[in-house]
């Protein structure tokens, strides 16, 4: 019967992108890994995304007086570009520190590790696709409307899709990437896959008390750089399946809850594809 379900699924999405580009075989062929993947879904295959997709990492803090007004910027150009944005808030540096004064903890080892890598130095700033102007990787909240408007042009050779499975009673999470290279990629590349959570009610310096925290980073799954997607050139058409799973923090509300999975060139950093789906 799964085996069944597998052709159903794998068929439902090489039909979706028959509709695209012609492609008259099942889309995604599984790799040899040994755990075993979700499926995608009918679903799944209707909310594919052939498009650029960025990241906007809002570097952010509780005790950070600016760090509101940044995240409605923030929040106005995820508006703006719809599904082609997706907006993570890491709390990292000084002004993330919940003491003194009963703030709630959103940091975490990896957003320290980024802070830290990337030289925020402080709050608010931001990386967009994590690029790079000469050596500097962070960008004012003034500069954040034309640094996506760039980032987001053109057309990525890189599609991007998770798959996702939750068990309420363990609060087990699957998650499956399924990636497709349109081109020849000759570098290394990483898959990171991270948990977010929306609309956390907290305090927050300068605001009420019931503060609504938006898109906040809670952690990754397979650790602050991800793991590798290849160890030689990536030929032109080539597949990939990842699968990764976590038993989910009880702090963490469920329904409220993203994956994050982005596709990253490991020399430079920066980011290639992303893509988000809420858990349930």
């Amino acid at each position: 019967m799964k085996n069944i379900f597998k052709i159903i699924a794998v068929s439902f999405f090489a039909i979706g992108m028959i509709a695209c580009d012609k492609i008259e075989e099942p889309y995604f062929q599984l790799n040899n890994e040994v755990s075993e993947h979700v499926l995608l879904s009918a679903e799944d295959t209707l909310n594919w995304i052939d498009e650029k997709v960025v990241l906007l990492e809002d570097y952010t803090g509780v005790r950070c007086i600016n760090c509101p007004d940044a995240a409605v910027v923030a929040h106005q150009l995820q508006e703006q570009y719809g599904h082609q944005l997706v907006v993570l808030s890491v709390h990292a540096g000084g002004m993330s520190n919940p003491q003194p004064g009963n703030f709630p903890d959103f940091l975490t080892d990896e957003g320290t590790e980024w802070f830290n890598s990337f030289n925020i130095g402080t709050n608010p700033n931001a990386t967009i696709n994590r690029q790079k102007r000469g050596d500097v990787y962070k960008y004012g909240v003034d500069e954040w409307a034309g640094a996506v408007a760039t980032a987001i042009e053109g057309k990525s050779n890189i599609r991007l899709l998770t798959a996702l499975e939750y068990d309420d009673a363990s609060r087990e999470l699957k998650v499956s990437a399924y990636s497709k290279f349109l081109e020849e990629f000759p570098d290394m590349y990483n898959l990171t896959v991270c948990i977010m959570e929306d609309n956390i009610v907290g305090k927050q310096i300068g605001q009420s008390d019931d503060y609504v925290h938006r898109h906040v980073f809670r952690e990754t799954m397979n650790g602050a750089w991800g793991k590798d997607l290849n160890n030689e050139p990536i030929a032109p058409n080539t597949e990939i399946v990842k699968s990764y799973s976590i038993t989910l923090n009880e702090a963490f509300n469920v329904d409220n809850c993203y994956v994050i999975a982005y596709i990253y060139r490991v020399d430079t950093k920066e980011i290639l594809q992303v893509t988000e789906k809420k858990i349930k």
